[in-house]
């Protein structure tokens, strides 16, 4: 055997060595490689000096662990929006989101998951639900309905609002369900966005699967997308659109990316949606 041929035969046993180890990393750690927590706890004295005048609700998961949120109360619609947020930051970075349904008189509510904002916990998904449920069944101990509740999530938030709507749905109907930027799943995410062939189904342990669920979900439905997202492709947004029940609606931006929607003013797309599908309901 040639030296270039035993330099060959060495690089691909290497090569092999580390594909291998990177996918068992994969696999034993994905919190490096799906979620992008802040671990500081959001201020609430900042959102209410910035205009978001919430107070903070506290109540436990299922399994005991701590939560809280924010709060914002009722206003001349009788609804509150309950907004889950995706896999980075806390809720810090996303109650201005929130100040239009606040000022178009809706309440709302940002829930926080183990993982964030202070909050210890494996970032896993049986965990995020359960927090997602937990948020849900809060507010029904304080007198909210379903049928008072708008569930509204963004990203790998989108799971854990069609998941808490689908799981809590035989206790009545919610409002209606809005996911901007959400995925069919994340392991399409995965296969969609990663250049490098890997072992996905073997890899991905928690897949965040929305297709299964959002084909039980028959309440009215607005899915959003931007047409430069590059985290979340698109067409995974209209895969979900396809496998979703009536009544729905679907809107692409085409300027729109992950995380800019709010600069592209969706929000005035979402009132106008929600005054459109709650009236037809009153």
């Amino acid at each position: 055997m040639t030296r270039w041929a035993k330099f060959i035969k060495r690089f691909f046993i290497w090569l092999s060595a580390g594909y291998i180890a990177f996918c068992i990393f994969a696999y034993c750690c994905p919190q490096y490689f799906y979620y992008h927590p802040s671990h500081e706890e959001p201020s609430i004295e900042i959102a209410r000096a910035n205009g978001y005048p919430a107070q903070k609700a506290q109540y436990r998961s299922a399994d005991g662990t701590e939560l809280f949120a924010w709060q914002t109360p009722v206003g001349n619609q009788r609804k509150i929006i309950v907004f889950m947020h995706g896999n980075s930051y806390n809720i810090s970075n996303f109650y201005a989101k929130m100040i239009p349904f606040v000022n178009a008189g809706y309440g709302t509510f940002l829930p926080e998951f183990r993982g964030f904002g202070g909050i210890d916990g494996a970032l896993r998904e049986h965990n995020l639900a359960a927090d997602a449920i937990a948020a849900i069944e809060y507010l029904n101990k304080q007198g909210y309905k379903n049928s008072d509740i708008i569930v509204y999530g963004m990203s790998l938030g989108s799971y854990l609002a069609v998941n808490s709507v689908y799981q809590l749905q035989k206790n009545g109907n919610f409002a209606a369900l809005i996911l901007e930027v959400p995925f069919d799943s994340v392991l399409n995410t995965a296969r969609a966005v990663v250049p490098v062939p890997l072992p996905f189904s073997l890899i991905v342990r928690d897949y965040y699967d929305n297709l299964p669920l959002v084909r039980e979900i028959k309440i009215p439905l607005l899915i959003m997308g931007g047409a430069n997202d590059k985290t979340v492709p698109v067409h995974l947004a209209e895969n979900l659109f396809k496998e979703a029940n009536e009544p729905k609606k679907l809107i692409i931006y085409p300027n729109g990316a992950h995380s800019n929607l709010f600069d592209v003013e969706n929000y005035k797309d979402i009132l106008r949606w929600l005054k459109g599908v709650l009236h037809e309901k009153a």
